[in-house]
């Protein structure tokens, strides 16, 4: 698997936690709290759940289920 660059989809999320679609590699949700971003999502499958950040130099996740 190889990286994939996700900086200027997550450029305007400095804090709270960000959903990414899987296959579209988009934000489909947002919110301040890890409860509030669980509620938001319960409903949608095949996401990636981030801490959002200032910087995420460095910042490695996998997709693999």
């Amino acid at each position: 698997m190889s990286p994939i660059d996700l900086s200027k989809s997550l450029k305007k999320y400095k804090k709270g936690w960000v959903a990414i679609d899987k296959k579209t590699l988009k934000v489909v949700a947002q919110a301040v709290s890890f409860s509030e971003i669980s509620e938001k999502i319960k409903d949608i499958k095949n996401i990636i759940l981030i801490p959002a950040s200032k910087n995420y130099y460095g910042f490695v996740t996998s997709n693999h289920v």
